[in-house]
């Protein structure tokens, strides 16, 4: 093949674009994308770039910009690229690993593994040997950019290094790597460890056959020169911990030794580190013994590491700052917490009958909007930095990682041997007579153990709730915030009844703190107060004209960010209180500020979120209580819908993207206000659905794309089904097509909420629902046999399976074998209620229509039926009638069946359905 060569011109005028990037201007910026993107329809553009970029003779911004360039093209447009500009690229990189400039060496490193990533090591044989190679040079410059393009490799490559893919490089590449750990050159030491760290997790036979050697190369790096050498040590050792801590167990004493004296090392990021190892292995399986005899060593390190630095507190504490305007990054965006209908998490109760003994998962797995909107990576290079925002609140600290190992060592030890050693330190670092930072430290150590040795705590919270009440008052305003955080830690015994007699002073002094002139401390006492709202509930219903009082106070004072905090107080007050706000005098309190506001923010405006959440839960608790404000409420919501939907539109036909990019969230935050109104007036919405179009509205917006947005119509579309869905009738065939393509649960509350909106249409509108059965019916049933899925959406796909039982049994019948036994064991742990009654009538329907279907499940129908506490009598007698049904089917073979059902179990029926009886006489 003949050797490429360049067109003059063409070569200038690339040179030329890129000598531009130097310039600040936006315009000349998007100039540049526009003339880049012209050259795509160069076939050999990107050898362009990379003679550009190889080429020592140019200015350095130039070659930077064309290196920044071809990397992100690679990772573009590597399979259309012709093969000789693939090769070529290959073939012009690599010597470019000597250059001089370490950012260059850099970028090669970061160009070969996006080639790599691109294709594969047997498409490219030269590279490694040659990368083998380079690591024997006499050239610092090429060795150091052989280690860095390596340390990608390893980190990016792993599974293909150790293959036939690589002619098993790490044969020779590991030991090779070991040998450097003895090298003079400290980021070479560096390089080599972080290289093979990143085969700990694989542990492939290269690393095992060395692990002997590559243990005694870190332990001899222990004691190391270099702070980054010995804190990739610590961090090597963690993960050894982590993943492979049999490899350490002969070695595990001098490792602990090694941790605690380098916990205390002068350099934080050996310090962090090193913290890190003390909840690894406090975590590892066994080896709570193995730490059992460091106690009274470790704990002393940890809670100096929990100790606020001087620069520190010199950053923190801003004294009294409430008047001071938030910078906009301190600010954290609103997401709308949309509600999922069901039980959730609640309760463990898996009946008598758990074959496998399958626990079902009870978190609350909300699907999240990925949005993986790529940034342009022409000109940024972020392959290998990490931007960190550099705030102590976001950036993780020696201080947290200290309180966090503090925390889990709580719950590992019996509380006594634990607090054995831990209460008397933290006592004397409550002292009165040491500095307030020690005093800080010891305050929040009250709080990590907090739950972890839970009832060992219990005898001395009559002590230590008063003097942390006390300790709110602290002139150090970074006291006070902390003390806000551990009282919050503690109030699940203060709404006990040994610790009642400590809620007046904690409510009236957090209530001081809420308005303290230290956002910080305005921070921690109203997230503090919202956590007591949780576990202290109706008790607080005596403080409620106080806490109002308060947080309108607070409305004067606060500044945007603590404003998210307050709305969400005020949300979590009005959940747990529920309807004992709407009276007039407390109404009277809360609404004229949140009005205001409401009425002051335009509808752009993305404070309005916050708002219309906290209004969400506030009209679902007072309800009728609101009055006028019902339809004012109603109509804005309305009118955010509408205006979110032109938006929408009009970005979508705007086909040169001009116009302003559609944002879902005020659809979002709309929606869950009107279910929030819906759930506060109940029928009487219905008064102000003609005169709005939200049927329609309703559809289009179930009609965007996006886990959020379809959760909250779902909601709302139950809610009004319940309500008013005779003004629905219009759109149930488009309603329901769309909640059925929608019971995926990858996308868990957005199934969740379609699953119960289905049910709450079956039972109101029959006829409009039975033409979808078939298709909702299969859905449903792959659901229920998902044993693991989340507990409250099984619950809701065994109301609507046995809702839409009472639409159309023939349809559901013939597969009832297929489910009935995963349906008993998710109904069976439902509170008795409306939604439970009308699953088991339809269920009634299915058996009845195929009791041979059922009848090898019988055990597990009996067990659903004894999980009422008291059903409807005629509920009652259908079920008695079916059960003895069974029992008379199967004649003299009955007894030993019924023998084989768990005794207590038998007992239930026995005694409330009499299946020890004969009733034929």
């Amino acid at each position: 093949m003949s050797e490429w060569v360049p067109n003059q011109d063409g070569l200038k005028q690339l040179v030329y674009v890129l000598n531009l990037s130097n310039s600040t201007s936006r315009e000349v910026h998007d100039q540049i994308r526009e003339e880049l993107d012209k050259f795509h329809s160069v076939p050999d553009y990107n050898n362009y770039l990379t003679l550009i970029f190889k080429s020592n003779e140019l200015q350095p911004h130039i070659r930077s910009v064309a290196g920044l360039v071809l990397k992100t093209n690679i990772k573009q447009y590597f399979e259309k690229m012709p093969r000789e500009v693939q090769n070529y690229i290959k073939r012009e990189i690599l010597p470019v690993l000597s250059d001089p400039d370490a950012s260059v060496r850099h970028t090669v490193g970061n160009i070969i593994t996006n080639l790599i990533k691109k294709s594969c090591f047997s498409e490219w044989p030269e590279l490694l040997p040659a990368l083998n190679l380079a690591l024997d040079s006499n050239s610092q410059d090429l060795i150091e950019g052989s280690l860095y393009t390596l340390s990608l490799l390893c980190e990016d490559s792993t599974k293909k290094l150790d293959s036939d893919d690589s002619g098993r490089a790490l044969n020779q590449l590991i030991p090779k790597l070991i040998m450097f750990f003895k090298c003079n050159n400290a980021d070479f030491r560096k390089k080599a460890l972080v290289s093979i760290s990143y085969f700990i997790i694989s542990m492939p036979g290269a690393l095992l056959i060395n692990m002997e050697a590559f243990l005694k190369g870190i332990f001899s790096m222990s004691e190391d020169p270099s702070e980054a050498v010995r804190t990739n040590v610590c961090k090597t050792l963690v993960t050894l911990v982590e993943t492979k801590i049999e490899f350490l167990l002969p070695y595990i004493k001098d490792v602990i030794q090694y941790m605690l004296h380098a916990t205390k090392d002068k350099s934080e990021e050996v310090a962090l580190e090193a913290c890190e190892f003390w909840t690894a292995i406090s975590q590892a399986e066994g080896c709570r013994d193995l730490l059992r005899d460091y106690l009274p060593v470790l704990v002393p390190i940890l809670l100096n590491g929990m100790v606020y630095t001087e620069q520190d507190y010199e950053y923190l504490d801003q004294g009294d700052d409430s008047m001071t305007p938030d910078r906009p990054q301190d600010i954290k965006p609103f997401i709308s917490s949309t509600k999922s209908h069901g039980s959730g998490s609640g309760g463990q109760d898996t009946g008598f009958v758990n074959p496998d003994n399958n626990n079902n998962s009870s978190s609350n797995n909300n699907s999240n909007n990925n949005n993986n909107n790529e940034e342009d990576e022409e000109y940024n290079d972020d392959d290998d930095d990490d931007d960190e925002d550099g705030f102590e609140d976001e950036a993780w600290t020696i201080r947290k990682s200290s309180a966090f190992a503090i925390d889990v060592l709580s719950g590992i030890f019996p509380d006594a041997e634990y607090l054995s050693v831990t209460l008397p330190l933290i006592e004397q670092r409550m002292n009165e007579q040491n500095p307030w930072p020690v005093r800080e430290s010891a305050i929040l150590a009250l709080g990590a153990i907090a739950d972890g040795s839970k009832n060992g705590l219990a005898p001395h919270l009559s002590k230590v709730i008063p003097y942390l009440i006390n300790t709110l008052n602290d002139p150090k305003p970074l006291v006070r915030s902390i003390t806000c955080w551990t009282l919050s830690r503690y109030s699940y015994w203060i709404a006990q009844a040994d610790g009642r007699d400590y809620l007046h002073p904690l409510v009236v002094n957090l209530l001081n703190r809420i308005v303290d002139n230290n956002k910080k401390v305005q921070e921690a006492a109203c997230s503090a107060f919202a956590t007591l709202e949780e576990e202290a509930d109706l008790l607080l219903i005596p403080y409620l004209q106080m806490i109002l009082v308060t947080f309108v106070n607070a409305f004067g004072k606060y500044q945007a960010k603590n404003l998210l905090i307050l709305y969400d107080a005020i949300s979590t007050l009005a959940k747990v209180v529920g309807n004992e706000l709407n009276k007039p005098e407390l109404i009277n309190i809360l609404v004229p500020p949140l009005l205001q506001k409401f009425n002051a923010l335009d509808d752009s405006n993305k404070n309005l979120l916050p708002l219309l959440g906290c209004l969400n839960q506030v009209c679902s608790s007072i309800g009728a209580g609101l009055q006028n404000l019902i339809s004012l409420f109603f109509n804005r919501s309305i009118k955010l819908i509408e205006g979110s939907l032109q938006a929408h539109y009009k970005y979508n036909q705007d086909q040169k993207g001009n116009s302003s990019s559609f944002d879902q969230d005020f659809i979002v935050a709309a929606l869950d206000l009107l279910q929030g109104l819906s759930e506060g007036i109940g029928t009487s919405i219905e008064s102000l659905i003609p005169n709005s179009n939200l049927p329609h509205l309703l559809l289009q917006c179930m009609n965007l794309r996006g886990s959020d947005v379809l959760q909250s119509s779902f909601a709302l579309l139950g809610d009004m089904s319940k309500f008013c869905l005779i003004h629905f009738k219009q759109y149930i065939p488009d309603y329901l097509n769309i909640l059925t393509n929608n019971l995926y649960p990858e996308y868990l509350s957005v199934c969740n909420n379609a699953s119960w909106a289905i049910g709450e249409i079956a039972i109101r509108m029959p006829d409009e629902v039975k033409p979808f059965v078939v298709a909702i019916r299969d859905r449903l049933i792959s659901n229920i046999n998902k044993v693991n899925l989340n507990r409250g959406v099984l619950e809701n796909t065994a109301v609507t399976i046995g809702r839409l039982g009472i639409v159309s049994p023939a349809d559901i019948s013939p597969f009832v074998d297929k489910f009935i036994q995963c349906w008993c064991m998710a109904i069976r742990r439902k509170t008795d209620d409306i939604e439970k009654d009308s699953a088991f009538r339809g269920m009634w329907l299915i058996i009845n229509n195929n009791p041979n279907g059922a009848l090898r499940h019988l055990v597990y129908i009996c067990d659903a039926v004894a999980s009422w506490d008291k059903m409807q009598p005629d509920l009652y007698e259908a079920y008695f009638k079916l059960l003895h049904m069974y029992k008379t089917s199967m004649g003299g073979v009955w007894a030993q069946f019924y023998n084989q059902f768990p005794e207590q179990l038998r007992e239930i029926l026995n005694e409330k359905f009499k299946l020890n009886q004969d009733i034929s006489q």
